[in-house]
């Protein structure tokens, strides 16, 4: 698809053609990219901020939604709507510094995601900060990606892996700034953004857009997708037994030792110190077992 001059004003005639060839497929395409941003009717796109429109760019992404003013009740329902019975790989971003967070959402699980991060605070420390001293109308979320199958145990790897593509792609500020090593106020010397744009090479930006740029993510498809969530034979007794019996209590300790707190499933544990399951299923694939630099967990023996 070619940029259309309502989206991009760009007079540089070779900058149009390299970022056509990134994102040749979905970026700011008006059948995908709809209010909140997402509709299917002409009627319902609004424009992106010339802002976020940047970012997007610079960072060479190619994304499936894209929403703005989260403080409205309108584009959390729309964000709830749009995003029943998908999975997939989502961003949020702060239009003012440009740092970003990138996270993974589970079947049906994007507007859980979202809501815990920026209404009510029970995911990232260093997203729940920068809200509160940015405001979140400079905030937006973007879907990145979506998983085609419904996540199960068996194939949950698939969908982290597809995580950690972006991850190591995008190296997110928030996602690996503590709270002691925070940002927040830091004025970017000259030689940092140097660097920071350097990270982002033409080579990169196409790497980054090639991660989805293949899947035909029509409104179709998507309705697809989320038909086949929705439409899923409830969880049989014998499962919901096996899901018990195989739970994992786990012991968190503080770093000098102490026990913290024992738990009889690792989601208890994630919800006592108010992170993600993932994080502390994570720590307990590393050496050190660290979670958030705070604690060390170990499996209950």
């Amino acid at each position: 698809y070619e940029y259309s001059p309502k989206w991009f004003n760009i007079s540089n005639k070779e900058n149009i053609i390299k970022h056509n060839k990134i994102n040749n497929h979905r970026l700011f395409n008006k059948s995908i990219v709809k209010r909140g941003y997402c509709t299917g009717r002409p009627k319902d796109n609004i424009e992106i901020s010339e802002r976020l429109k940047t970012i997007i760019q610079e960072l060479g992404l190619n994304p499936v939604y894209v929403y703005e003013n989260l403080n409205l009740e309108d584009t959390r329902k729309q964000i709830l709507n749009d995003t029943r019975g998908l999975s997939g790989i989502y961003m949020i971003v702060n239009k003012v510094t440009k740092d970003y967070y990138i996270g993974s959402a589970s079947t049906n699980r994007f507007y859980a995601r979202f809501s815990n991060h920026v209404i009510y605070f029970r995911g990232s420390k260093i997203v729940k900060l920068a809200i509160k001293k940015y405001d979140l109308i400079n905030f937006a979320f973007i879907v990145l990606d979506l998983y085609p199958n419904i996540v199960t145990k068996e194939n949950n790897k698939e969908l982290l892996d597809l995580e950690d593509k972006y991850l190591k792609l995008l190296v997110p500020n928030y996602n690996i700034l503590t709270e002691a090593g925070s940002s927040f106020g830091y004025k970017h010397t000259e030689i940092d953004r140097q660097k920071m744009k350097d990270i982002y090479s033409d080579a990169r930006r196409e790497r980054i857009g090639n991660l989805n740029k293949d899947k035909k993510l029509s409104p179709e498809t998507i309705e697809k997708i989320r038909e086949k969530a929705l439409n899923r034979p409830s969880m049989s007794d014998v499962t919901k037994q096996k899901c018990i019996t195989n739970t994992r209590p786990v012991v968190l300790y503080n770093l000098n030792g102490t026990v913290y707190g024992e738990y009889s499933t690792i989601l208890d544990a994630a919800k006592s110190i108010n992170c993600d399951e993932k994080t502390i299923r994570r720590a307990l694939k590393t050496e050190k077992r660290l979670v958030k630099r705070q604690w060390i967990v170990k499996d209950f023996k």
